[in-house]
């Protein structure tokens, strides 16, 4: 996906969670995610389903778009 599309999805997620972001943190929320290895984001994952209020909003965010861009699994 391209940083334009995946910027968007970013921007909508944060607004699905109740939370309006500045370009430039979208823009920093998509390096994050390009830059997560799969241990990271599952790291995040398993935090946010322990404590969701411990898992910072970029963090999330990240996370979201890194699983989002996921291939689906082979069937």
């Amino acid at each position: 996906m391209d940083d334009d599309r995946a910027a968007g999805l970013v921007a909508a997620f944060a607004a699905l969670a109740g939370r309006d972001i500045a370009e430039a943190e979208v823009r920093a929320t998509v390096a994050h995610s390009r830059a997560l290895s799969p241990a990271a984001a599952n790291a995040i994952w398993g935090r946010f389903r322990r404590a969701p209020g411990t898992v910072s909003l970029r963090d999330y965010l990240a996370m979201t778009l890194r699983f989002v861009e996921q291939d689906p699994p082979a069937q």
